[in-house]
């Protein structure tokens, strides 16, 4: 049965492009030569869904000192260098875009150069015709910034969207904005999102069509 909803507003890394894997064994490696090494369940927890800002301050602050001042770019550098090889839409991305008939948008804690070339490699740009990063607001996720600016760009009241998800910032930002959050259980266990706020879980992008009504 669809929801009660008038659009749908999308995060970008692990819910249409997959990427959080990616970022995380970079990060995880980079981290390692500097004498920090992080779990698989901290990378996903406490990092994933934060800006590239926040992410450095708390390996900094677990580190107990500065990372070398090039440590930002040369991590902007190995990321940007693997996806143009290695970066695909997750699976059933595409069915399930061609198949929604309702406005829909784009909010990103990534930088919105990022947020560019992603959508350009995957070439789904011209789904996304609405779509913000973090550079549009003051505040990224979790606070509820992003998804206000998106759903107030679509003329559509945030308590009447369905924000789509993965990481906890994320879901957290999506509640806070009001609205309701589905969540990709992909990479994070579906009992972590929900103790987050997500007010249900899917495993699959045809999962998620049935979740909003658009499959038989």
């Amino acid at each position: 049965m669809r929801s009660n909803y008038q659009a749908i507003l999308f995060d970008c890394d692990g819910v249409i492009v997959d990427t959080e894997t990616l970022s995380s064994n970079i990060l995880k490696q980079m981290l390692h030569i500097e004498g920090l090494d992080v779990d698989d369940h901290t990378l996903h927890t406490q990092f994933a869904g934060f800006t590239t800002k926040e992410n450095l301050a708390l390996a900094e602050s677990m580190l107990g000192k500065p990372l070398p001042e090039d440590f930002q770019e040369r991590y902007r550098q190995a990321f940007n260098n693997t996806i143009k090889t290695s970066l695909s839409p997750i699976e059933g991305v595409v069915d399930l875009l061609e198949n929604i008939d309702c406005p829909i948008a784009m909010a990103t804690n990534a930088k919105r150069a990022e947020m560019e070339l992603k959508l350009e490699l995957i070439q789904l740009t011209h789904h996304f015709k609405t779509r913000f990063a973090v550079d549009d607001v003051v505040q990224g996720k979790p606070a509820p910034d992003l998804y206000l600016k998106a759903a107030d760009a679509l003329g559509v009241k945030p308590e009447d969207c369905i924000v789509i998800e993965d990481s906890l910032a994320g879901i957290q930002a999506g509640k806070a904005a009001g609205a309701t959050v589905y969540a990709y259980s992909a990479v994070l266990p579906a009992s972590l999102q929900k103790e987050a706020g997500a007010d249900a879980t899917f495993a699959s992008m045809k999962e998620l069509q049935n979740l909003l009504g658009l499959t038989a």
